[in-house]
């Protein structure tokens, strides 16, 4: 058994991703306001500075989409670049088509919302990627004032008022970034956490479940071993051997259980039947049916009649495993002592057995609790 691996990274990357959501949506909401609030009032108010006007309509209908389409972190992934070209390409145009006289004043509308498009595009990406982005949407109209003519504004007026917008919108670009840091770090220290709580967990069920496997064995084979060490029991007699193969065949069962598969009653059943055939025992094994999960202690007495009969048989063995409802059956006929079957006595579990000439049939039904 093996903790699961856990991709940390990835986890982290999600959860950063949701943290950043809610300022994405905000952000959205604040490009929507700032463009239909403050922003179109002034395009409607100098209707008369544009030309042609249909570009500044464009404008607005592109920075609208981009608004939108920019509070899905799904989307920006996906078209991030292709988006950053069309809002870029969409400021140059809204700038160009101001009359020179305006284009730092009032009627260049685009010249703040813009950099709200581009927050939205940048959110997560290095600031300096959005500092790039921001030189990229105002310089041209700063050299389209310097070299197409005079403006109504002093140039120390605009470069105050776009160190106002901008410092907005670099704020947000620092606090997301920051956010994320923040948000990946304490996702991947809970998941490595969670990591070492896992491994503490599966190391003390390994811990448990090889103490339940030597407690069974030294309820039956510790004695024999001592008895052998002893001198209290001879190897050469026919009992003390079918004694000792039936503890042997114990013993590949409780290492079967170990294995992790996904059918545990068949693992340790194949344990006992690789043991016998060893020994020279030809095993025909067959499973009907859909079998509920039987607990380890349950399976350990539903097998036990099987392991002595595998341990101790002659020749040919059919093995048979039959599931029907909450019911489990475990069937083994082979050429066996009858007085090497142990007895189950449990209030869950059946066990018949019958005895044909040389053959020896003997059955086991675990009923379940339901």
């Amino acid at each position: 058994m093996h903790a699961p691996e856990l991709d940390v990274p990835r986890h982290a990357e999600d959860v950063a991703t949701k943290y950043m959501r809610g300022l994405r949506w905000g952000s959205a909401g604040i490009s929507l306001v700032i463009l239909y609030g403050l922003e179109v009032p002034k395009l409607l108010a100098n209707w008369d500075s544009y030309r042609p006007v249909e570009v500044q309509i464009a404008a607005v209908a592109v920075l609208t989409v981009v608004s939108v389409l920019g509070a899905f972190d799904r989307t920006v992934r996906r078209w991030r670049w292709p988006l950053l070209v069309l809002v870029l390409a969409t400021s140059i145009a809204a700038t160009v088509t101001v009359a020179p006289v305006d284009r730092l004043g009032t009627p260049h509308w685009s010249d703040e919302v813009v950099g709200w498009s581009l927050v939205l595009l940048a959110m997560g990406r290095p600031a300096g990627l959005f500092a790039g982005l921001l030189a990229v949407h105002y310089v041209p109209a700063f050299l389209l004032a310097i070299f197409d003519g005079p403006v109504d504004v002093t140039f120390a007026g605009v470069v105050n008022t776009t160190l106002v917008s901008s410092a907005f919108q670099v704020a947000v670009i620092l606090f997301a970034n920051a956010l994320r840091r923040i948000a990946m770090s304490v996702a991947r220290m809970a998941r490595e956490e969670e990591q070492v709580r896992t491994a503490e967990a599966v190391a003390a069920q390994l811990h448990a479940d090889r103490k339940d496997r030597y407690a069974a064995l030294a309820e039956t084979t510790a004695p024999v071993l001592a008895g052998l060490a002893a001198g209290a029991l001879d190897p050469g007699e026919e009992s003390v051997r079918r004694i000792c193969a039936i503890e042997a065949a114990r013993m590949r069962r409780l290492f079967g259980e170990a294995t992790v598969g996904p059918d545990p009653l068949v693992d340790e059943l194949m344990a006992c039947v690789g043991l016998a055939e060893r020994n020279g025992v030809s095993v025909r094994f067959s499973e009907r049916g859909e079998r509920p999960p039987v607990p380890v202690t349950m399976r350990r007495l539903l097998t036990e009649p099987a392991v002595a009969v595998l341990a101790t048989a002659r020749g040919d063995v059919r093995l048979t495993v039959v599931g029907t409802g909450e019911q489990v059956t475990v069937s083994v006929v082979a050429e066996s002592v009858p007085d090497a079957v142990p007895i189950v006595d449990n209030d869950e579990i059946t066990t018949s057995t019958v005895t044909s000439g040389d053959l020896l049939w003997v059955q086991a039904t675990w009923r379940g609790r339901g």
